[in-house]
């Protein structure tokens, strides 16, 4: 195992931009131990991806013909714990897109501390996007695709 350092692994954040969120770490969400719960770490990623969607400018709600890419579903998520989160605090998700399909997206995602000197968790999230009716993948729209193309 690392030492969880940023430096311990080149492709822990990537060269390229990235969408960054600071999250607060809460003390419900520590375990008996005073560490951040190894589940935790995927709804803080998920809070990220939420900040993230809410910049490419189409409301996300319950209203799908306002914006039909957020009838999407999560097909996997990989995440690979290297250091403790201790305690309560501030941890910063880093996220990028590792792939955009016609249909799904992959990104990438890096969990560190506030300063980025330390890594505590990384892995990747794909998505598909569903037709609402047929629950059968259907393209990305335009607004969609455009708004990640910074982060490819």
């Amino acid at each position: 195992m690392t030492d969880g350092s940023v430096g311990s692994d080149p492709d822990t954040i990537p060269s390229r931009p990235t969408f960054i969120y600071r999250s607060p770490v809460h003390l419900d969400e520590l375990d008996s131990l005073q560490l951040l719960h190894n589940s935790r770490f995927i709804v803080h990623v998920e809070r990220a991806m939420v900040a993230f969607y809410r910049t490419l400018g189409a409301p996300w709600g319950v209203a799908l013909d306002e914006n039909p890419d957020q009838f999407q579903m999560v097909r996997e998520v990989q995440a690979k714990f290297t250091a403790p989160f201790r305690g309560m605090g501030e941890m910063v998700i880093h996220i990028w897109v590792d792939r955009l399909g016609e249909s799904s997206c992959v990104y990438g995602f890096v969990c560190t501390s506030s300063e980025g000197k330390l890594v505590y968790a990384r892995g990747t999230r794909t998505v598909v996007k569903l037709h609402p009716v047929s629950l059968q993948p259907t393209p990305w729209s335009e607004t969609f695709t455009r708004g990640h193309l910074p982060l490819l």
